[in-house]
């Protein structure tokens, strides 16, 4: 009897500290969890639950909004028409750009420092999507030329649609992002008072900045502008330095692995009998791009389809065609529309 209970006691024992290592483990994950189900919850990227709007108090994912956006209204508006590159395609309306098209209806699919080969996958996904891909208007620069891989982190990740990925390891990189310090703890601040303010880097606090039917960027910079006028230069002036006036050409960015890409997008435009036009962006800087990667470009997309803006020229002399260094406002964009539509389709 004597032996039963000790070995009874023993048991029970290891059930204790069973427990006691139980009741650690959730008081040290516990915070984990609550922060995880917050993240379900509330949905902060707005990737969890379908969206009808995608605007938030959140800076939100290009790619993954423009892409729902598409799909949202794909069955209602017959898109045939793609803006697509870089954050400098908010300069380009679609109901601009429909203008020169013959029963166009556009849709902007861009991403923030885009690259080549989102853009490529962007493309291959509307394929397999039989979407009917007329009209292409790709805005680039030389970061977007030179860079082929995908780029992590929350506000870089491609649906899984397009990029192939599983919708698992989708979720991981947005929660790996929601629980960085640097977004949570703006973001329970946020949660607590409903105010933004300037110090959230990652936060939006201008309201709707983007039109839910065709992506058309709403930029409430051209709203500052209506407002101020001529003080808006004034106010910006470290955006603006003085430039020299001197010739920069900037090094050749398109290598042998940038080719090869750029052959693979050209052979699905052309399966599909789309017309592209290419342009390679104006910027407050005026660099030239290299005259090495323009050569490149005609000869694997036609003379006739590339569009260099780059350098000291009427579109780049002018400040008030700039919201800073690096974008610039829909009115040079309409003007560089105007220039490139003179021009006949070639592929």
């Amino acid at each position: 009897m004597k032996e039963v209970s000790k070995k009874e006691t023993s048991v029970d024992k290891k059930r204790c500290a069973a427990w006691r290592l139980t009741i650690r483990i959730m008081l040290f994950t516990g915070p984990l969890w609550l922060i995880v189900a917050l993240y379900f919850h509330d949905d902060p990227y707005m990737v969890i639950r379908n969206y009808r709007i995608y605007d938030s108090k959140v800076m939100l994912n290009e790619s993954y909004v423009g892409w729902h956006i598409y799909l949202n209204n794909r069955d209602s508006i017959p898109f045939n028409s793609f803006i697509m590159g870089n954050s400098c395609t908010m300069a380009f309306r679609c109901t601009e750009w429909e203008k020169y098209l013959k029963g166009g209806r556009a849709v902007r699919l861009f991403g923030n420092i885009e690259n080549m080969m989102a853009l490529y996958k962007k493309l291959l996904a509307l394929e397999r999507e039989h979407a009917n891909i007329k009209n292409v208007l790709m805005i680039l620069d030389k970061s977007s030329l030179s860079k082929i891989f995908l780029q992590s982190g929350y506000s870089f990740v491609l649906p899984p649609e397009i990029s192939g990925d599983s919708p698992l390891n989708e979720q991981l990189d947005y929660l790996q992002g929601f629980m960085s310090p640097d977004f949570l703890f703006p973001y329970l601040k946020y949660r607590l008072t409903k105010t933004v303010t300037p110090s959230m880097k990652a936060f939006n606090t201008y309201g709707r900045i983007r039109n839910p039917i065709n992506n058309d960027a709403i930029n409430p910079r051209e709203k500052m502008i209506e407002k101020e006028g001529e003080q808006y230069w004034i106010s910006h002036k470290n955006d603006f330095p003085p430039r020299d006036g001197k010739r920069v050409i900037s090094c050749p960015v398109i290598s042998g692995q940038q080719e090869a890409l750029l052959l693979d997008i050209a052979k699905v435009l052309r399966r599909n009998s789309t017309s592209v036009k290419i342009v390679i962006s104006p910027d407050y800087k005026q660099a030239y791009i290299n005259p090495l990667d323009v050569r490149i470009l005609k000869r694997i997309f036609g003379k006739n389809n590339i569009f260099d803006f780059t350098g000291i020229n009427q579109y780049t002399a002018d400040k008030h065609n700039f919201y800073e260094k690096g974008h610039y406002r829909p009115l040079l964009g309409n003007k560089l529309l105007k220039t490139i539509y003179k021009t006949p389709y070639t592929l």
